[in-house]
């Protein structure tokens, strides 16, 4: 019988996996965990996404793909402009 479940957010990069955020919730879909992880600002890897039953909880796990770090860096530049 599984008491509870959590939404779990892995990034996977080309070479490491990273977990980035584990959310308790009581009920929630396949659909709702993947629009969680849009509503953070990650893009979802739909075909890599699964349901995991353990003795006692329920994982959603939810596949991202990595943040584009020129965004950052490009954000980072017209934060130092700013300040110019």
């Amino acid at each position: 019988m599984t008491t509870g479940k959590q939404v779990v957010i892995v990034e996977v990069g080309e070479d490491y996996t990273d977990q980035l955020h584990t959310i308790e919730v009581d009920q929630c879909s396949m659909e709702e965990a993947q629009q969680i992880a849009r509503d953070l600002g990650y893009r979802v890897i739909g075909e890599l996404c699964a349901i995991v039953d353990t003795i006692d909880e329920t994982h959603i796990i939810v596949t991202v793909e990595p943040k584009d770090e020129e965004e950052e860096e490009m954000t980072w530049a017209e934060i130092m402009d700013e300040a110019r």
